[in-house]
């Protein structure tokens, strides 16, 4: 295993029991048995380091433009994420309770922004109209915070409901593009 996949299983094992912003650089390093000097060649800060591992365990394999043809496969996607956010349920959380710059909310507005222009722009939208990516960001921003909050709330709203919940966020000028 090289010096990167230590930092990723130690940054895992820490941030399982606390919050992001609980979790010291020094707590990682002792774990993964590597320096600071290590650390940074990989990353800039632990927000780095976390966001990558949170996209490794819930978007790859999950998050691909390219498979989206239907509704279908856009609400299969959503319950494949939320059964990858069940299965490290604790490290997720503490990744959603944080709230500085950097952060996963940050993170999965970014990613979910760049797939649906993705998707959007294999199916024919005009990306440089203002309305399109005005409604994009919205939904995307909205859906994310519906997301933390349903993460935080420990996922109590079954995974179908939230899909459906998910698709009537849908501004109606995207609408054409998703369903």
């Amino acid at each position: 295993m090289n010096a990167q996949k230590f930092i990723k299983k130690a940054a895992y094992e820490v941030i399982v029991k606390k919050p992001v912003e609980d979790v010291t650089l020094k707590e990682i390093l002792a774990i993964a048995e590597v320096s600071k000097q290590t650390f940074y060649r990989y990353y800039k800060d632990k927000y780095e380091l976390a966001n990558e591992i949170y996209a490794q365990l819930t978007q790859q394999g999950i998050i691909e433009p390219e498979k989206i043809q239907n509704e279908d496969d856009w609400r299969n996607l959503y319950l494949k994420q939320f059964t990858a956010f069940r299965e490290h349920m604790d490290f997720v959380r503490h990744l959603y309770s944080s709230r500085e710059t950097g952060c996963t909310v940050d993170f999965e507005i970014a990613s979910t922004i760049r797939f649906d222009k993705a998707i959007l722009s294999r199916k024919g939208a005009d990306l440089k109209n203002p309305r399109i990516i005005f409604a994009i960001e919205a939904k995307d921003v909205g859906g994310t915070y519906a997301m933390r909050d349903w993460i935080l709330a420990g996922m109590q709203v079954e995974d179908e409901e939230m899909v459906e919940r998910f698709r009537l966020i849908i501004p109606q000028i995207l609408v054409p593009y998703f369903l």
